[in-house]
C-alpha cells in the first residue's frame, strides 16, 4: 500500500544576489493516511520550506529544483496551477505560524472561513456561514454564531489559532501541515491546541506533518520523527526510538536541551550556529558544532543509511 504523501530528494534552492541557498536538499519522508509526522530543528533549518515546497507556495526567488512529491497519486511538482490551487485546502491544507498575521485584519473571521467554503465547495453565502459556525464549535469556540462577527484583534492568541485550525479543516483536508501551531502561546494554550489537532485528527482520519523546534511538543503528538539540519534530515524514525537511541550527535543535542522537572543544573546548549548556505561545503555540515568529529567529516558529506529497520541517520559515525 503507496504512502498518502511521499516525498523523495526534494530540492528547493534560493537564487539570490548574495548566491544560491539549498534550503531544502535532498529530503525524502512518506506519510501514511491517520500518521503524524514531526519535522523538527531548530529555526533556519529548513522545515517551513519544505512544507511551502510541498503546497508549491515558495516565495520568490526561490523555486523547486528537484525531486518527486506525490500526494494521493497526484504529482505535485508537474500538475498545472490551477489543479493545484484545487488540491490546495480540498485535499492538503496549511496552519501557518502566526495566526495575527495570517488572518486578515480587515475582515470578520466569519468570511474569512467562508470563503474557503464557497471557493472550495461551491455553497451559498447562508450555507457557508452556518457551516463557518459549525466548524468555530468543533475547533472549541464557544457562541460562535456572534464569534463569526469578530476581527482577529478581537480574539485573544489561542482563539485565532483555533480560527486557523478551522480554515484549514473546512474541506476536510486528508493531510494536514501544522506549522509551529504553538508559536507564542503560553503553556496552558499549547497543551489545548495540540490536544484539539490530535483529537481532530483521530475524528478525522487525517496524515498531518507536525513542523515544530520542541521536542518536548513531539513527544506525546507524532508517530515518526524526521530531524532536519541545514536543509537535509539528519535523523527519520519512529518518535519512541528516537528518543530511545537517538543516534546524530545533533539529534543527542537537542534531546539534552530538553528542561527536566527537578533537575537544578543549567541547560545544556549545542554550541555554535547553523552554517552559512551560501558558501560551499565539502564535508559534514554539522562538523563545527560535533564534539567528536573523524577524519572523512571534513572532506565527505555523509550519505542518509538505514541503520535498523526504519531507523536512518546521516553520519560518519554509523
Amino acid at each position: 500500500m503507496s504512502p498518502l504523501l511521499d516525498v523523495r530528494n526534494l530540492q528547493s534552492y534560493f537564487f539570490t544576489r548574495s548566491g544560491l541557498v539549498k534550503a531544502v536538499d535532498d529530503v525524502s519522508f512518506s506519510i501514511d493516511k491517520g500518521e503524524t509526522l514531526a519535522l523538527v530543528g531548530e529555526s533556519g533549518c529548513g522545515k517551513s520550506m519544505t512544507a511551502l515546497s510541498l503546497l508549491r507556495l515558495l516565495p520568490e526567488p526561490g523555486r523547486v529544483v528537484g525531486g518527486e512529491i506525490e500526494l494521493s497519486g497526484h504529482d505535485m511538482l508537474h500538475l498545472p496551477e490551477i489543479e493545484i490551487r484545487r488540491i490546495r485546502g480540498n485535499e492538503i491544507s496549511m496552519i501557518f505560524q502566526e495566526p495575527m498575521t495570517s488572518l486578515n485584519p480587515v475582515l470578520r473571521i466569519g468570511e474569512q472561513i467562508a470563503e474557503v467554503l464557497r471557493l472550495h465547495e461551491g455553497l451559498s453565502d447562508r450555507d457557508a456561514l452556518y457551516k463557518a459556525a459549525q466548524l468555530l464549535e468543533q475547533v472549541g469556540i464557544s457562541d460562535s454564531r456572534h464569534r463569526l462577527r469578530d476581527y482577529p484583534h478581537q480574539l485573544s492568541g489561542g482563539q485565532r489559532q483555533r480560527v486557523m485550525i478551522a480554515m484549514a479543516l473546512a474541506c476536510d483536508p486528508q493531510l494536514l501541515i501544522a506549522d509551529e501551531p504553538t508559536t507564542a502561546l503560553d503553556v496552558t494554550i499549547q497543551a489545548q491546541i495540540m490536544d484539539l489537532l490530535c483529537q481532530l485528527k483521530e475524528e478525522r482520519q487525517m496524515a498531518t506533518l507536525l513542523i515544530s523546534h520542541d521536542l518536548g511538543v513531539v513527544a506525546s503528538n507524532a508517530d515518526k520523527l524526521a530531524i532536519m539540519y541545514a536543509g537535509k534530515i539528519v535523523e527519520s524514525g519512529p518518535v519512541a526510538t528516537l528518543f530511545d537511541n537517538p543516534l546524530h550527535p545533533y539529534t543527542q543535542g537537542l534531546l539534552a536541551c530538553i528542561p527536566k522537572l527537578g533537575n537544578k543544573e543549567a541547560l545544556k546548549t549545542i554550541a555554535g550556529q547553523l552554517p552559512n548556505l551560501r558558501e560551499h561545503h565539502e564535508g559534514c555540515l554539522f562538523i563545527d558544532r560535533c564534539d567528536a568529529p573523524s577524519a572523512p567529516c571534513g572532506h565527505h558529506a555523509p550519505q542518509l543509511l538505514e541503520i535498523e529497520p526504519d531507523h536512518w541517520v546521516r553520519c560518519w559515525r554509523y
